[in-house]
């Protein structure tokens, strides 16, 4: 037990004192408990197998599809709108993602809410760690709400069920008052989870702004004015008739809105509220990193259409950056003229010339010698094209996503379809996240190199290595002796039911931050069940505890799924999830004790 314990503590000292990655000291920490003997290597590794993290690769994949369609980019504004500051977008996101998560899976929830936050991030112009954290967190406090928000609950409901029948065999009696019908099973865990919901939104709302720490962003040295570039909106478009606000093209980021072309007038320092018509030139300045964000707007297209005309599918699509040289032929001539884009197969979003934007339509620009073309064009332009006589230099755009907007709706059915099947337990979470995953790809919402680019490896190495973890730490004893301390004292301290109750979920969380939330309900079921037979009390009052407890992720990154999701994207640091984690973990065991008996008597 105490190798087990000293090896952990050099976990927490190598993340907390170094730079090394999680998943990388996740990894050594498994690997230091197989050497020493604490777990067997047919055990250790069994994590890797584990559903759970088959179900996260599946639902990147999902996300990805979401993502590649813009299927993502139409519904977050549906459900978040746009809010104009830090605690406006805490506010609008969490309450979304915990209400869902009480109905099913929070995992996709925050894969889908992920760019939308991190877009955010960016038109707000702030570091993502100011977001990112009370995203996890809301969809954490939303498992709570139903028996089906987090697998832990299901888990612990099975043990119970499980007790109930071996007590039934035994010939012990069984107080109807601890047996549920279904109804109240699917929301008794809500007593305590839809009030420590409402207030610990409400924390995060208030003190997410204050407490949450400002990692970075990463830097964009680019002339935000280096290009002028002309989108056209097109008929049946989302975005006819819409005002500009409306269409969320009034805070896109790396982007200003400078004027509009209809028809024959042209209309300067455009407010907010003017209505969008059918063939509305909109005249943005900005950079590349603009370019890419007008390219996911659904209704816009680059003028004259030159981009539909290239003959390339989106999956292969991206945007360069190409210095024209001396010796190439279209120099001289307007880009009409030239027929860039029969010769090169790419189409002329805009140009750059020393050092300033050039202005008006695109195919009346006269293209000279060192003008930088930014190039809507195929992947194979570079290799094809990028060393000639034409260009003194080639560079593609990192990360230009051209959505499939025409397959957003199916996505949004693909998603629906999983959400469904995850909620009505229809088919079993790893059936069902794999089938959407499967269909996201065979019916082309992301191509099958996008898809396996779109799993992140590292989360799921961390979590295979942690479960591996959370077993060497139940076969030791270590975790059930943590749990004993806390009920020891309890009981030394005179405190009642209420106070016994309060440290089976803090034990319960606790545990849960170093052996998973299904170690600490395997770990500390056995002990609610003791301590409830040992004080005459119920024993229901105690199993929802430790649903609450095993459910409360909130302190470490490597804790929950979620967390580690946006622990890179974040920059965030070991000891940030503390800083809120440690004030709701708090909510949740005052609320739980007082609460749950409330409902659920002791006696």
């Amino acid at each position: 037990m105490w190798t087990v314990a000293a090896i952990l503590l050099l976990f927490i000292l190598a993340v907390l004192l170094t730079t090394a990655p999680l998943d990388l000291a996740m990894v050594g920490t498994l690997v230091l408990l197989v050497l020493t003997g604490q777990v067997d290597p047919s055990e250790a590794f069994l994590g890797f197998s584990n559903p759970a993290v088959l179900m996260i690769a599946a639902l990147f994949v999902v996300a990805s599809g979401l993502r590649q369609t813009g299927a993502i980019d139409r519904l977050a504004p549906m459900l978040i709108g746009r809010p104009t500051s830090v605690r406006g977008t805490i506010g609008r996101i969490s309450l979304p993602v915990a209400a869902l998560s009480g109905f099913m899976n929070n995992t996709p929830l925050i894969a889908m809410f992920l760019p939308v936050a991190m877009d955010q991030a960016r038109r707000l112009k702030v570091s993502p760690s100011r977001l990112l954290i009370p995203l996890s967190f809301a969809g954490i406090l939303g498992g709570q709400l139903t028996l089906v928000g987090t697998s832990s609950n299901l888990l612990v409901d099975g043990l119970y069920s499980d007790q109930i029948a071996t007590w039934t065999d035994q010939g012990v009696e069984v107080n109807p008052a601890w047996v549920l019908s279904d109804s109240l099973r699917f929301l008794a865990v809500g007593v305590a989870g839809g009030v420590t919901a409402v207030i610990g939104l409400a924390f995060l709302f208030i003190a997410g702004p204050r407490l949450l720490p400002d990692r970075g962003c990463a830097k964009n040295e680019e002339d935000p004015e280096r290009y002028e570039l002309r989108f056209e909106v097109i008929t049946g478009g989302p975005i006819v008739g819409k005002t500009i606000e409306q269409a969320g093209l009034r805070h896109l980021s790396d982007l200003f809105l400078s004027g509009i072309d209809r028809g024959d007038r042209h209309l300067g320092a455009v407010t907010r509220d003017e209505t969008l018509e059918v063939g509305d030139i909109l005249c943005f300045v900005g950079n590349t990193t603009g370019a890419k964000e007008l390219r996911r707007v659904a209704g816009l297209r680059p003028e004259d259409a030159q981009t539909a005309k290239v003959d390339a599918p989106p999956a292969i699509r991206t945007l360069v950056e190409a210095v024209v040289a001396p010796s190439a032929a279209f120099v001289g001539r307007t880009v009409r003229e030239s027929q860039f884009r029969t010769i090169y197969n790419a189409a002329i979003l805009a140009v750059h010339r020393r050092g300033t934007k050039v202005k008006g339509r695109i195919g009346d620009i006269q293209i000279e010698a060192g003008d930088v073309l930014l190039l809507e064009t195929n992947k194979g332009f570079l290799s094809s094209h990028g060393r000639g006589n034409a260009f003194y230099l080639a560079t593609s755009v990192s990360d230009a996503e051209f959505p499939r907007h025409e397959r957003a709706w199916i996505a949004g059915a693909i998603l629906l379809a999983m959400v469904v099947f995850l909620a009505s337990g229809i088919l079993t979470p790893v059936i069902a996240t794999w089938l959407a995953a499967i269909l996201m790809v065979g019916l082309r919402c992301v191509n099958a190199a996008t898809a396996r680019k779109s799993i992140d490896f590292s989360v799921l190495i961390t979590i295979g290595a942690a479960i591996g973890v959370g077993a060497a730490v139940s076969n030791s004893g270590l975790g059930e002796k943590i749990a004993e301390v806390f009920v020891n004292g309890a009981s030394a301290v005179g405190g009642g039911d209420h106070l016994l109750l309060a440290a089976i979920v803090l034990g319960t969380a606790l545990v849960a931050q170093i052996a998973t939330n299904y170690g600490a309900a395997v770990i500390l079921f056995p002990i609610a069940i003791s301590t409830a037979m040992g004080v005459g009390a119920s024993p229901l009052p105690f199993v929802l505890g430790v649903m609450a407890g095993a459910g409360s992720s909130y302190l470490t990154p490597f804790a929950y799924q979620t967390n580690l999701m946006i622990y890179g994207p974040g920059r965030y640091r070991f000891g940030d999830f503390a800083r809120l984690g440690i004030p709701l973990l708090l909510i949740v065991v005052v609320i739980a004790a007082v609460m749950i008996p409330l409902v659920f008597p002791f006696r």
